[in-house]
Protein backbone atom coordinates (compact mmCIF):
# COMPACT_ATOMS: atom_id res chain seq x y z
CA UNK A 1 0.00 0.00 0.00
CA UNK A 2 3.09 2.40 0.96
CA UNK A 3 4.40 2.13 -2.74
CA UNK A 4 1.14 2.80 -4.09
CA UNK A 5 0.97 6.13 -2.09
CA UNK A 6 4.34 6.48 -3.57
CA UNK A 7 3.46 5.99 -7.09
CA UNK A 8 0.68 8.13 -6.77
CA UNK A 9 2.75 11.05 -5.22
CA UNK A 10 5.08 10.68 -7.70
CA UNK A 11 2.36 11.00 -10.62
CA UNK A 12 1.09 13.81 -9.22
CA UNK A 13 4.30 15.84 -8.85
CA UNK A 14 4.99 14.84 -12.54
CA UNK A 15 1.91 15.71 -13.81
CA UNK A 16 2.37 19.48 -11.95
CA UNK A 17 5.69 19.78 -13.44
CA UNK A 18 5.05 18.91 -16.90
CA UNK A 19 1.73 20.44 -16.65
CA UNK A 20 4.03 24.21 -15.68
CA UNK A 21 6.20 23.42 -18.53
CA UNK A 22 3.51 22.76 -20.94
CA UNK A 23 2.42 25.72 -20.01
CA UNK A 24 5.32 28.11 -19.64
CA UNK A 25 6.32 26.46 -23.42
CA UNK A 26 3.05 26.94 -24.99
CA UNK A 27 3.45 24.96 -28.13
CA UNK A 28 1.82 25.56 -31.21
CA UNK A 29 1.03 22.90 -34.26
CA UNK A 30 4.12 23.41 -35.85
CA UNK A 31 6.74 21.90 -32.69
CA UNK A 32 4.22 19.07 -32.65
CA UNK A 33 6.60 16.72 -33.80
CA UNK A 34 8.71 17.72 -30.63
CA UNK A 35 6.56 14.56 -29.08
CA UNK A 36 8.09 11.97 -30.35
CA UNK A 37 11.33 13.18 -28.34
CA UNK A 38 9.65 14.13 -25.37
CA UNK A 39 7.80 11.11 -24.62
CA UNK A 40 10.75 8.84 -24.73
CA UNK A 41 12.76 11.47 -23.03
CA UNK A 42 10.67 10.97 -20.27
CA UNK A 43 10.60 7.67 -20.48
CA UNK A 44 14.24 7.23 -20.25
CA UNK A 45 15.21 9.78 -17.55
CA UNK A 46 12.57 8.03 -15.32
CA UNK A 47 14.07 4.66 -16.30
CA UNK A 48 17.75 6.26 -15.67
CA UNK A 49 16.63 7.26 -12.12
CA UNK A 50 15.33 3.73 -11.47
CA UNK A 51 18.43 1.94 -12.54
CA UNK A 52 20.51 4.31 -10.25
CA UNK A 53 18.11 3.60 -7.46
CA UNK A 54 18.48 0.01 -7.98
CA UNK A 55 22.38 1.08 -8.05
CA UNK A 56 21.99 2.51 -4.73
CA UNK A 57 20.23 -0.52 -3.24
CA UNK A 58 16.80 1.33 -2.83
CA UNK A 59 14.61 -0.88 -4.65
CA UNK A 60 11.50 -0.23 -3.12
CA UNK A 61 11.80 3.31 -4.90
CA UNK A 62 13.80 1.93 -8.02
CA UNK A 63 10.13 0.44 -8.48
CA UNK A 64 8.45 3.10 -8.21
CA UNK A 65 10.15 5.50 -10.69
CA UNK A 66 10.09 2.12 -12.94
CA UNK A 67 6.26 2.25 -13.17
CA UNK A 68 6.61 6.11 -13.16
CA UNK A 69 8.54 6.12 -16.53
CA UNK A 70 5.25 4.23 -18.18
CA UNK A 71 2.77 6.72 -16.44
CA UNK A 72 4.42 10.33 -16.83
CA UNK A 73 4.86 9.44 -21.19
CA UNK A 74 1.00 9.32 -20.99
CA UNK A 75 1.33 12.49 -18.59
CA UNK A 76 3.94 13.61 -21.21
CA UNK A 77 1.56 12.74 -24.29
CA UNK A 78 -1.84 13.90 -22.42
CA UNK A 79 -0.84 17.54 -21.71
CA UNK A 80 1.25 18.30 -24.49
CA UNK A 81 -1.64 17.67 -26.82
CA UNK A 82 -3.94 19.76 -24.93
CA UNK A 83 -1.71 22.67 -24.97
CA UNK A 84 -1.62 22.75 -28.27
CA UNK A 85 -5.06 23.13 -28.31
CA UNK A 86 -4.76 25.69 -26.14
CA UNK A 87 -2.42 27.51 -27.95
CA UNK A 88 -4.79 27.32 -30.86
CA UNK A 89 -7.64 28.15 -29.02
CA UNK A 90 -6.11 31.45 -28.01
CA UNK A 91 -4.88 32.06 -31.41
CA UNK A 92 -7.81 31.60 -33.75
CA UNK A 93 -12.04 30.55 -33.64
CA UNK A 94 -13.22 28.38 -36.59
CA UNK A 95 -16.02 27.55 -37.71
CA UNK A 96 -17.96 25.20 -40.42
CA UNK A 97 -20.81 24.93 -42.55
CA UNK A 98 -22.31 23.02 -45.32
CA UNK A 99 -23.73 24.24 -48.53
CA UNK A 100 -24.49 21.60 -50.98
CA UNK A 101 -21.70 19.55 -51.51
CA UNK A 102 -19.46 22.19 -50.24
CA UNK A 103 -17.97 22.27 -46.39
CA UNK A 104 -16.56 26.17 -45.71
CA UNK A 105 -14.71 26.71 -43.12
CA UNK A 106 -14.38 30.13 -41.72
CA UNK A 107 -11.43 30.98 -38.98
CA UNK A 108 -10.65 34.13 -37.14
CA UNK A 109 -7.55 35.01 -36.17
CA UNK A 110 -7.61 36.63 -33.28
CA UNK A 111 -4.63 38.61 -32.67
CA UNK A 112 -4.30 40.48 -36.17
CA UNK A 113 -8.26 41.02 -36.66
CA UNK A 114 -8.33 38.81 -40.17
CA UNK A 115 -10.41 36.12 -41.06
CA UNK A 116 -10.28 33.75 -44.43
CA UNK A 117 -12.76 31.64 -45.89
CA UNK A 118 -12.08 28.56 -47.24
CA UNK A 119 -14.28 25.32 -48.83
CA UNK A 120 -14.01 21.96 -49.49
CA UNK A 121 -15.29 19.49 -52.05
CA UNK A 122 -13.43 16.69 -50.86
CA UNK A 123 -12.41 15.70 -47.40
CA UNK A 124 -8.65 16.76 -46.64
CA UNK A 125 -8.43 19.37 -49.31
CA UNK A 126 -9.44 23.33 -49.24
CA UNK A 127 -9.38 25.89 -51.34
CA UNK A 128 -9.27 29.39 -49.71
CA UNK A 129 -11.22 31.90 -51.74
CA UNK A 130 -11.99 35.15 -49.70
CA UNK A 131 -10.15 36.84 -46.95
CA UNK A 132 -10.64 39.90 -45.18
CA UNK A 133 -10.54 41.72 -41.52
CA UNK A 134 -12.88 41.88 -38.54
CA UNK A 135 -14.24 43.89 -35.90
CA UNK A 136 -16.58 43.26 -32.95
CA UNK A 137 -19.29 45.86 -32.76
CA UNK A 138 -21.79 44.80 -29.96
CA UNK A 139 -20.51 41.73 -29.45
CA UNK A 140 -21.01 40.31 -33.15
CA UNK A 141 -18.27 39.98 -35.31
CA UNK A 142 -18.23 42.20 -39.05
CA UNK A 143 -16.73 40.43 -41.54
CA UNK A 144 -15.32 42.73 -44.28
CA UNK A 145 -14.16 41.62 -47.26
CA UNK A 146 -13.51 43.41 -50.72
CA UNK A 147 -16.38 42.04 -52.29
CA UNK A 148 -18.79 41.87 -49.08
CA UNK A 149 -19.55 41.93 -45.65
CA UNK A 150 -21.10 39.57 -43.03
CA UNK A 151 -21.62 39.56 -40.11
CA UNK A 152 -20.94 36.47 -37.44
CA UNK A 153 -23.57 36.47 -34.77
CA UNK A 154 -24.18 33.70 -32.17
CA UNK A 155 -22.73 30.67 -34.38
CA UNK A 156 -24.70 32.42 -37.33
CA UNK A 157 -23.09 33.77 -40.48
CA UNK A 158 -25.62 36.73 -41.83
CA UNK A 159 -24.68 38.01 -45.31
CA UNK A 160 -22.82 35.03 -46.57
CA UNK A 161 -24.34 34.82 -50.21
CA UNK A 162 -26.75 37.88 -50.31
CA UNK A 163 -27.29 39.87 -47.31
CA UNK A 164 -30.64 38.59 -45.86
CA UNK A 165 -29.15 34.48 -45.91
CA UNK A 166 -28.77 33.42 -42.23
CA UNK A 167 -26.22 30.08 -42.15
CA UNK A 168 -26.17 28.19 -38.55
CA UNK A 169 -22.49 27.15 -37.80
CA UNK A 170 -20.61 24.62 -36.26
CA UNK A 171 -17.83 25.96 -33.94
CA UNK A 172 -15.19 23.80 -33.82
CA UNK A 173 -14.01 22.78 -30.38
CA UNK A 174 -10.24 22.04 -29.91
Amino acid sequence: MKTLYKILGLTIIDFGLIWLWVYRMDPDPSVSIEIILLVPFVFVLNLIIAGVLLFAKKKEYSSVFLVNSVLSSIIMFYLFGRGIDRHQNKQLEEWTFQKADTTFSLIRLKETNEFSLTYSLNPGSSCGFLDGHYENENGNWILKADSMTMKISKDNLIGFRNPTDTIRMKKIER
